[in-house]
């Protein structure tokens, strides 16, 4: 059943976008603190700033990465992340992975996971 096996694996790599868990080894990555606030509400709180930001420097429409922001946002409530409540970097992380995966979007249509 090799054949089997690849074909799913090339199913799911070509539609790899629309499976819950594709982002999650980054938002654990990004998300890692074992306590503190909840990344999902870090998202919300943080929603208009990441979202201007992102739109600024990528020159997507708001609509879509509105989208993907939401999309991260309720993963993150799903997985039960948290986000260190000091940490001044954040941001700075949070906007540059959702800015590359606009960037992925943009040049290949796909909201592709960094490696």
């Amino acid at each position: 059943n090799v054949k089997l096996k690849t074909y799913y694996a090339r199913k799911r790599k070509l539609n790899e976008e629309t499976y819950p868990d594709f982002y999650d080894t980054d938002l654990r990555q990004l998300f890692g603190a074992p306590a503190g606030i909840k990344a999902g509400a870090y998202l919300r709180r943080r929603r208009r700033r990441l979202l201007n930001a992102v739109c600024q420097w990528t020159n997507e429409k708001k609509f879509p990465v509105n989208q993907l922001l939401a999309r991260l946002t309720r993963r993150c409530d799903e997985l039960g992340l948290h986000v260190l409540n000091d940490d001044p970097q954040q941001d700075f992380r949070v906007t540059a992975f959702i800015t590359t995966l606009v960037m992925n979007y943009l040049f290949t249509g796909k909201f592709k996971r960094t490696k």
